[in-house]
């Protein structure tokens, strides 16, 4: 993933998904140098505890547990935000 790309993913994060603004450089840092790579972020936020990007698919989601019509809706609007970059 591009730093550009990365930047641009956790600022919806945040505006949508309610991610912890500060988190924004490690998480660019894990998508974009790091030698293990990142396959998956837990950002929480508005999705609880279980709320994950993914980077391989470019999406998020949440614990089944933990799905309400509000959060499936707050899903679908930052997935297709997502899918835009």
């Amino acid at each position: 993933m591009t730093k550009e790309k990365a930047e641009k993913v956790y600022d919806l994060l945040v505006s949508i998904g309610g991610a912890y603004e500060p988190e924004k450089d490690s998480f660019i840092y894990h998508h974009t140098e790091s030698k293990d790579g990142c396959s998956e972020w837990r950002f929480s936020g508005k999705l609880g505890f279980g709320g994950k990007y993914r980077s391989g698919y470019n999406r998020v989601d949440c614990y089944r547990e933990d799905e309400t019509p509000e959060r499936i809706k707050l899903m679908d609007e930052l997935n297709c935000a997502l899918a835009k970059i």
